[in-house]
């Protein structure tokens, strides 16, 4: 069972346009989970819904990146490099689903880390460097 977090208040990173993201890529992704489940006959429709997903997190990183680094982050380097980790799996997963050999239990587990991992993880650490 996937362990994607709740959205509450205590996931917060004090930066309101990061937090809708967070919410966002939280329901997008059991969405897509919830897709994968239903066990379309081809990965087209998930490959759409990653596309979605990939997209709103790259946006996601983009603007946490650079409020990272405008605010002096020290861990920045670690931060950017778990992002292209997760980049590149995205990317991945979207070759597969395009040639239809998407392995889906790995996606799910996939998303089910990533989510768990970016926000509580990734992200809560460094908050103090997230503001405007």
């Amino acid at each position: 069972m996937p362990h994607i977090p709740q959205w509450s208040h205590t996931l917060s990173v004090r930066n309101a346009r990061l937090d809708e993201q967070h919410i966002v890529l939280i329901e997008l992704s059991k969405e897509l989970i919830a897709l994968v489940r239903r066990g379309p006959p081809t990965d087209a429709p998930i490959l759409e819904a990653l596309r979605e997903f990939a997209d709103l997190a790259r946006r996601h990183d983009e603007l946490e990146e650079g409020l990272l680094a405008a605010n002096g982050c020290p861990t920045l380097e670690k931060h950017l490099a778990i992002h292209r980790m997760a980049e590149a799996e995205l990317d991945r997963w979207m070759v597969a689903a395009a040639s239809e050999s998407l392995d889906r239990k790995a996606l799910i587990d996939g998303l089910d880390g990533w989510m768990a991992h970016h926000l509580t993880e990734t992200d809560m650490p460094v908050k103090g460097y997230m503001h405007d």
